[in-house]
């Protein structure tokens, strides 16, 4: 009876307008965000550069914040992530003058036109210093070496301390409404210093050995696609919820002599799986490259990586927030639990900003490894993931459970929300 169910509720899904909506951002969040992947390279002795890694010391990191302090102020616009996603904010005057006096206490320079002087003189000096490169013949056969501008720095002012930085940093976040690169997970990354040949190779290695190529790019995918798969899936199941009610269809189904579990079941088991099947789709994409890539290389990759990450990494979110749409709706036969669950992912991926590297999963609803590279992160903070992925399994199974509980009282009568909250009145299913 379950088997039966559960293909006659993917039929259903099928036929939805919901469904195929949440298909569709599903593949506009793959394309923008994925659509041009690269697969990283084999660093070689003797590059120009091997790219760069976090620095935790002090100066650098006021060095480097107040360069990009500095460049926005006289872009006027300022880029932030209040919740994970790109806003560009302009200030009003009062702000703006504010943020002014920030740079003039901090880099000890009086207004836009003097940094604009500093800009101009920081980046006319790196490209007289490419000049003097490219005397030679470029790397690229033109005569012409490749331009590497380093982002700005600004001089701290004399006198500046570490921890009134911090103060002004602050104030600056929350004048540009937080997700900056002021707030203080954001700037005690923001310093970089190049890696070494030795370095960018070790890290490569662990791309190829520990994760077989695959593993790698499969974090990545989950790691965007998770935070879309942190709200959507919960649209579905409330118009899957809403769904008899609106169709005069309750009276009808509560007569049946299925139990309330296998109802509950079959219908949370069909959504789940019928959102996991264009994720897995999609992670076909990925994977190909991959293959191409080690095919060229001579490597050896995982073939169901992007299955087990996406098993083991975005399902238990996708039970989640189903079992939440699921459980809100039977019990209040609105569409409370789009509030609800839009509330629970807001926090879930504003807390996540300052964990992108990955490594730092917590108990947050999405994790975040947005990167390819960083095995050793991951590695570190395995246990941690796998207890975060099992407690919303349990989490989801529970609030499974829960809704099946409501809908038998309902079947008998009671928690009709229908005047009267928890009325116990018979209704037709009864009589």
């Amino acid at each position: 009876m379950l088997g039966q169910l559960f293909v006659k509720e993917c039929k259903q899904t099928v036929r939805s307008l919901i469904y195929w909506a949440i298909v569709l951002v599903l593949i506009f969040d793959f394309s923008s965000q994925l659509g041009d992947m690269s697969i990283k390279t084999k660093p070689e002795p003797g590059q120009e550069e091997y790219g760069t890694k976090p620095s935790d010391d002090p100066d650098l990191i006021m060095k480097s914040t107040l360069g990009n302090l500095m460049e926005e102020y006289v872009r006027e616009s300022y880029t932030t992530y209040p919740i994970g996603f790109y806003k560009s904010v302009t200030l009003n005057q009062e702000d703006d003058q504010r943020i002014g006096e920030i740079l003039k206490e901090t880099t000890g320079i009086a207004d836009r036109e003097a940094a604009e002087k500093v800009m101009e003189e920081w980046y006319a000096a790196q490209e007289s210093e490419n000049m003097d490169k490219g005397d030679s013949e470029g790397s690229d056969g033109s005569g012409m070496a490749p331009v590497y501008l380093k982002p700005l720095e600004a001089e701290p002012a004399e006198g500046l301390t570490y921890e009134r930085f911090g103060e002004l940093m602050d104030e600056a976040d929350d004048i540009l409404g937080g997700g900056s690169d002021y707030s203080k997970e954001s700037r005690n990354k923001s310093a970089r210093i190049p890696m070494t040949y030795e370095e960018a190779l070790e890290e490569y290695d662990h791309l190829i050995e520990d994760d077989r190529l695959t593993g790698g790019y499969a974090r990545l995918f989950s790691d965007y696609m998770v935070i879309f798969l942190g709200i959507l899936p919960v649209f579905l199941a409330v118009t899957r919820g809403l769904r008899d009610r609106r169709a005069m269809m309750q009276e009808l189904i509560y007569t049946r002599k299925c139990s309330s579990f296998t109802i509950m079941a079959s219908r949370y088991l069909s959504m789940v799986a019928m959102l996991t099947l264009p994720v897995l789709v999609l992670s076909l994409i990925p994977l190909s490259k991959c293959l191409g890539y080690a095919k060229s290389a001579g490597i050896a990759v995982d073939m169901l990586a992007f299955v087990k990450y996406v098993l083991g990494w975005q399902v238990p979110t996708i039970m989640a927030v189903t079992a939440v749409g699921m459980f809100f709706t039977e019990l209040t036969d609105t569409a409370a639990a789009v509030l609800v669950q839009g509330a629970w992912w807001f926090m879930a991926v504003f807390g996540g900003i300052g964990d992108l590297g990955g490594g730092s999963y917590g108990w947050n609803l999405v994790p975040r490894h947005n990167s390819a590279l960083n095995w050793q992160g991951y590695h570190d903070g395995f246990e941690k993931l796998l207890s975060n992925r099992i407690l919303y399994t349990v989490i989801a199974l529970v609030l499974v459970a829960l809704t099946a509980l409501v809908y038998t009282q309902k079947r008998k009568g009671r928690l009709q929300l229908r005047g009267k909250i928890f009325a116990n009145r018979k209704n037709k299913s009864e009589v």
